[in-house]
């Protein structure tokens, strides 16, 4: 008969310290994941109804902070797989449920994100098959491309004009194309946009960039297309945050963490914006350090199909904060 064995944690009275550092929520919200400070990952069974959480699995693989977590293969997998990133530049790849390290790479670049993205690959539509790149960003004045299972790096993305170190990235494929568009916002707000294809990724070649621009945004903190239809985008940066036309990236909005909201008040509980998305095409959700999240309802300038889209943000007139989604 085989051998068996199975590793355990055991701590006295007192558990060890679980110092939050990022937080991952699996695409099924049933699990929950968080990496320390400390180094440890724990995984967390999460009842999203009743918002319970118990602790299933504490890693104990990474010697330095956790900066970084996202995963690396779907729910419909095989294997679930999350992916981590270390300060000292610890990757590795976990086994979701039982928790086991699959693989263990140390970079000399330190990723301080990690953007999982289905790629397809084949010629024809019903031979086209998907795989997880990580598209990695840190302190480096480039995107780093790998592959999700052996972490093995594919391909790099790099500036032409004024490289600097990219703060926030987003990834998409444009209706009726056949390759993903990748944009990038460089910590000194110039943005960058590049084309590629599951082939230009394997071939292994660094891949410059098709357009750069500068726009009015430092050190953003997230950059998101709007998935209704493919042509506005809401950048946050921690003091402010801007919807463009990706078109052209010409301003339509801007909303100053100072602005007052008008109605019931002003926003003055966050002291710095950390992220945000569209919830439809003419509304965004804008979170920060406060734990509260603002719905806003965008001006007409900013949706698609109306006569005034495009148009300049006219002077007094900003987007309404229509409602706080606010813990207990």
């Amino acid at each position: 008969m085989g051998s068996l064995a199975v590793p355990l944690v055991l701590w006295g009275r007192d558990a060890p310290t679980h110092d939050i550092s990022c937080v991952l929520l699996t695409r099924d919200v049933k699990t929950l994941v968080t990496g320390s400070r400390d180094g440890q990952i724990c995984i967390w069974d999460f009842d999203p109804p009743k918002l319970k959480m118990v602790p299933r699995v504490l890693l104990v693989g990474h010697t330095a902070p956790v900066l970084s977590l996202a995963q690396g293969s779907g729910s419909s997998s095989y294997k679930q797989t999350i992916v981590s990133a270390a300060e000292n530049g610890e990757f590795c790849t976990w086994d979701l449920r039982d928790g086991r390290c699959l693989e263990l790479v140390t970079s000399h670049n330190v990723h301080s994100s990690i953007t999982p993205y289905n790629m397809q690959c084949g010629g024809r539509k019903d031979d086209q098959k998907s795989l997880v790149r990580l598209f990695c960003t840190g302190n480096y004045p480039e995107i780093q491309v790998y592959d999700a299972v052996t972490l093995q790096m594919l391909c790099t993305l790099v500036s032409r004009l004024q490289p600097d170190w990219i703060s926030a990235i987003h990834v998409l494929r444009p209706a009726k194309r056949t390759d993903e568009v990748v944009l990038g916002v460089t910590q000194s707000g110039w943005v960058k946009v590049w084309t590629v294809s599951e082939k230009d990724v394997v071939s292994g070649s660094a891949i410059r960039e098709h357009e750069s621009k500068k726009i009015q945004a430092s050190n953003a903190c997230c950059l998101v297309c709007c998935s209704y239809n493919q042509r506005t985008v809401l950048l946050v940066t921690p003091t402010d945050w801007q919807i463009y036309d990706a078109g052209d990236f010409t301003q339509l909005a801007v909303y100053n963490i100072n602005t007052p909201a008008g109605g019931d008040g002003v926003i003055g509980q966050c002291s710095r914006y950390s992220g945000g998305s569209f919830l439809t095409n003419e509304t965004v959700i804008i979170w920060g350090d406060c734990g509260s999240g603002y719905i806003f309802k965008l001006l007409p300038n900013c949706v698609v199909g109306t006569k005034e889209f495009h148009k300049k943000q006219t002077a007094g007139e900003n987007p309404v904060l229509i409602g706080i989604c606010s813990p207990p």
